[in-house]
């Protein structure tokens, strides 16, 4: 699904009126329809007191076209309104139910205070993505007193406060549920931004197909739909040879487990063979835990033949002390392959080199910060940036891992991978997720594909492992096939 900025947005909705003339009251009532349509289903609220709060343009229009929807089915509505006046439409829906009997209250009056202490759930629809942060002025407190309070908060397209610009200690509304409306936006899953917006809905309105699918807007939110088909099909006559080899260097004493770890995720991806490369301190280790991984001692001082590989997976629990020679001759090779941990650590010690598009690295932001020569808080303020920049300047697909994983490539388009699982959260995960996107890559996915698919796999399966509890990365592993199989199941069919 496509994934837009509040300037892409206004423009699909801004063309849907000129170009196909569709008056901008009815996309405001298609709107409110479906928005309240889709809280019902996803939260039951019998005889529940619903406040809706409305600021005077489209969003709070939103707001008042949905009170008036809730009204008419029956529940107990209530309206504060954060100004004395509104913008065109939203003055539309404030008659109709000002006809209809249902009052509203401005804020700073006790009554309005009133509303939202007695409020079981509050719609938010103060502002949307045209309202650029941080807000000011007297919504700030109205804002406060939200969050403040114990009613189950649900924003209308986006939190208020969050939009293009958003940064972390910015006034905004902290929602259970985000109801976002037409197309996911891209300021809902920055990093900080995320937890504000609790579970996200995408509500599809009546915007024309050809907008809102058009080339022209590059970046997507994965989901089953855009992940499946990016993998090559596996052949009914397929076997060990013939879908791929992995060429995996990682591993050193005391970090074994992310050899393996990486190593095993890689043969569970579906590549046919693994071959793990080791220092021959590490060998007895690997090789007593590893079955259908092949490990091979590193051979001192001689170069590694990497030629019948199909893709190579290199620096997880590496070692930064004498791999830089390594690294280099691996990084020259026509294979393309997965660099994480370690491998990017020496990486962003070297000089910024071209890879050619043939290598994913896959850093966390602290790792991100450093390829990119600034400070972390930069890239948690804005991972398309920074991640488009050093995608880039390494001409390398960037999949930079958090609590939402953002894979860009080197043209700047990006994939969105939501996460929100704390679960996953857990040492060697991303050892898993190297060695799955490698295993992708191995199959003969081009580097952005098998990043996207891995980082969707590796989400699943945290979600799946999840359903008992808390989990080891150890666990991911006889998942991660199952996870792989959901998303190829249109192909097998």
């Amino acid at each position: 699904m496509k994934l837009v900025d509040g300037s892409q947005m206004a423009a699909v909705d801004a063309a849907s009126q000129n170009e196909y003339g569709i008056p901008d009251i009815v996309l405001m009532e298609d709107a409110a329809i479906k928005a309240y349509e889709r809280f019902c289903h996803v939260a039951p609220h019998d005889d529940a007191r619903l406040l809706f709060v409305a600021g005077k343009g489209n969003n709070g229009g939103d707001a008042l076209a949905m009170a008036r929807h809730a009204f008419s089915d029956g529940s107990r509505v209530e309206v504060v309104s954060a100004t004395t006046g509104f913008g065109r439409l939203a003055e539309v829906h404030r008659r109709v139910l000002d006809a209809l009997g249902v009052s509203v209250s401005v804020w700073g009056s006790s009554e309005a205070e009133a509303m939202i202490g007695r409020a079981d759930v509050i719609f938010d629809g103060l502002s949307g993505t045209g309202v650029r942060p941080p807000l000011r002025g007297s919504v700030v407190s109205l804002v406060e007193r939200i969050n403040a309070s114990d009613a189950y908060v649900v924003a209308i397209d986006v939190p208020s406060g969050v939009g293009d610009g958003y940064r972390a200690g910015h006034p905004a509304v902290r929602a259970d549920l985000t109801l976002t409306i037409g197309l996911p936006k891209r300021s809902l899953y920055l990093p900080a931004a995320r937890p504000l917006c609790g579970r996200v809905e995408i509500v599809r309105i009546g915007f024309p197909p050809a907008l809102t699918d058009g080339a022209e807007l590059r970046d997507e939110l994965a989901d089953e739909k855009s992940v499946r088909g990016l993998l090559p099909k596996v052949p009914p006559e397929g076997y060990k040879g013939s879908r791929g080899r992995v060429g995996v260097f990682a591993g050193a004493p005391g970090t074994t487990g992310a050899a393996i770890l990486c190593a095993g995720a890689a043969a569970r991806s579906g590549a046919g063979l693994v071959y793990l490369h080791v220092d021959e301190a590490v060998y007895p280790v690997v090789a007593s835990h590893l079955v259908s991984v092949m490990s091979r001692v590193l051979p001192s001082g001689e170069p590694v033949d990497v030629s019948r590989f199909d893709s190579l997976l290199v620096g997880p629990g590496w070692g930064c002390d004498g791999r830089r020679g390594l690294l280099e001759r691996l990084l020259e090779s026509d294979t393309p392959g997965v660099l994480d941990a370690d491998g990017i650590r020496i990486l962003s010690q070297l000089p910024v080199r071209d890879l050619g598009s043939r290598w994913i690295l896959t850093p966390h932001p602290g790792e991100l910060a450093a390829l990119a020569a600034g400070e972390i808080g930069a890239v948690l303020d804005d991972p398309y940036e920074v991640g488009a920049r050093v995608a880039a300047r390494y001409n390398a697909v960037v999949v930079l891992k958090s609590h939402v994983t953002f894979v860009i490539s080197p043209d700047g388009a990006v994939t969105v991978v939501d996460g929100m699982n704390p679960r996953l959260g857990t040492g060697g995960s991303g050892d898993v997720l190297a060695g799955i996107i490698a295993g992708f890559l191995a199959r003969g996915a081009a580097p952005a594909a098998a990043a996207v698919c891995g980082a969707f796999v590796h989400a699943r399966a945290g979600r799946l492992a999840s359903e008992r509890g808390w989990f080891l990365a150890e666990d991911l592993l006889p998942i991660v096939s199952r996870a792989a199989a959901d998303i190829e199941g249109a192909q097998r069919a």
